[in-house]
């Protein structure tokens, strides 16, 4: 079932009490407070059942080109079908090894989940930074998770891409690389990770200096988000990793963008 829920959010210059903060909750628990002053629409997609239980929220915007509000849409919409393909998949191929003389379940003992959130760095007249969440489980021993970015530039009417990011795209490229792998080791080894060569071949190979490995950012007046995803740069035990970037550091590696402001 598709619901729909409209906000209209505004700041009111000089009066703190005007300002309102939206908070939308990750997949996992966590919240995210940010002030807006755009129209939202929240696009909500339940469905609970023996089989399926899906919970899934998205943005749809009033201030942008369609094919922007379509893409955001398209991808909740293309993820829960593949769940679904994915999960009755996995059951029938369950059931199919289950002996002659032993009972045939009519459901799984408890529904295959899906959960879709989503989470901004910034919302406002000139720019949109935003986060999509997407947690599902579809059979095994654990679920799985994804993380999709989407920036836009309202005044150009156009997506903003990594490589519009920045000023000098290529030589910016070659610095977040090195900033990025150096951040993430740091993080491996909080978590007691060893680097051994399998591990840097990951990380080597899903910090390297192609824009796609990049693709997945958001930014604010103060910093650049790098999100890496499950799998891209360590084990999936490890989970998708973050890399904040502050102004300060981009400054200090003369790395420019007309977006920091």
């Amino acid at each position: 079932m598709k619901n729909r829920k409209f906000l209209f959010l505004s700041i009111s210059t000089g009066c703190l009490l005007s300002m309102i903060l939206l908070l939308t909750s990750g997949a996992y628990g966590a919240k995210q407070p940010f002030i807006s002053s755009l129209p939202v629409e929240i696009e909500s997609i339940q469905e609970s059942d023996s089989f399926f239980s899906i919970h899934a929220e998205y943005p749809q915007f009033r201030t942008v080109e369609p094919d922007f509000n379509q893409e955001i849409a398209s991808l909740i919409s293309d993820k829960i079908d593949s769940f679904k393909k994915e999960s009755l998949e996995n059951w029938k191929a369950r059931l199919d090894t289950i002996p002659a003389d032993k009972p045939v379940p009519k459901d799984p003992e408890q529904p295959f989940e899906f959960i879709a959130s989503w989470q901004a760095a910034q919302l406002n007249n000139e720019c949109l930074s935003l986060l999509i969440k997407i947690y599902y489980f579809t059979g095994g021993a654990h679920g799985n998770e994804e993380i999709y970015a989407f920036n836009y530039d309202i005044v150009k009417k156009k997506k903003i891409g990594i490589e519009d990011f920045f000023v000098s795209a290529q030589e910016a490229l070659k610095k977040i690389s090195r900033i990025s792998a150096e951040d993430i080791t740091s993080q491996l080894q909080s978590r007691q990770w060893k680097i051994d060569d399998n591990l840097k071949e990951m990380l080597n190979q899903g910090t390297a200096t192609v824009f796609d490995n990049f693709k997945n950012f958001n930014f604010d007046s103060h910093n650049l988000i790098l999100y890496f995803q499950k799998y891209q740069v360590a084990p999936g035990a490890v989970g998708s990793l973050t890399v904040t970037i502050s102004r300060q550091t981009l400054e200090q590696n003369s790395i420019q963008s007309s977006y920091l402001r």
